[in-house]
C-alpha cells in the first residue's frame, strides 16, 4: 500500500494538533508523519526545507503545500463531508491567503515547543525518522 506522508514543523503546537487529528481519523492507515528536521526528509526529499507550511507527499509522490495539502489530508480521513465541500468552493488563492496569515502567527497564537516533537499518541510505526 502506498503512503501519504505529512511533513510538519515539530516545534509548532498547532501543527502537532493537526497531525494528531489526522492520525486519529486515518481509518485506512494511509498516513505517515515526519518533521522537517528528520533524517528521512534530509535523505529522501532534500529540497523540502522548514517553511511556513505543511508539506504532503501524496500516494503518487506529488508534493502539496498550504491549503491544497490540508484539503488533501481532510479528504482522505473521516471528516465532515459537508464542511469539506464548502471549503472546496473557496478559491485556493483565498484559502492560501488565510493559511499564510495563520502560518505567520501560529507560534504567537498557539505556542511553540522547546524541542522538535511528534505527538505521543501516534503509533511509532507511523513515524518516519
Amino acid at each position: 500500500m502506498k503512503k501519504i506522508i505529512v511533513v510538519f514543523d515539530g516545534f509548532c503546537i498547532l501543527c502537532n494538533r493537526y497531525v494528531l487529528l489526522i492520525s486519529e481519523r486515518d481509518l485506512n492507515n494511509k498516513f505517515y508523519f515526519t518533521t522537517f528536521q528528520s533524517r528521512f526528509i534530509k535523505d529522501n526529499y532534500p529540497k523540502i526545507k522548514l517553511a511556513n507550511t505543511v508539506f504532503v507527499i501524496t500516494e503518487e509522490n506529488e508534493i502539496l503545500t498550504k491549503s491544497e495539502a490540508i484539503i488533501y489530508c481532510l479528504s482522505n480521513i473521516r471528516f465532515n463531508k459537508l464542511c469539506l465541500k464548502l471549503i472546496r468552493y473557496v478559491p485556493f488563492v483565498i484559502l492560501d491567503f488565510i493559511y499564510n496569515i495563520i502560518a505567520i502567527y501560529r507560534y504567537k497564537t498557539f505556542g511553540k515547543y522547546n524541542k522538535c516533537t511528534i505527538p505521543k499518541n501516534i503509533s511509532k510505526i507511523k513515524i518516519l525518522y
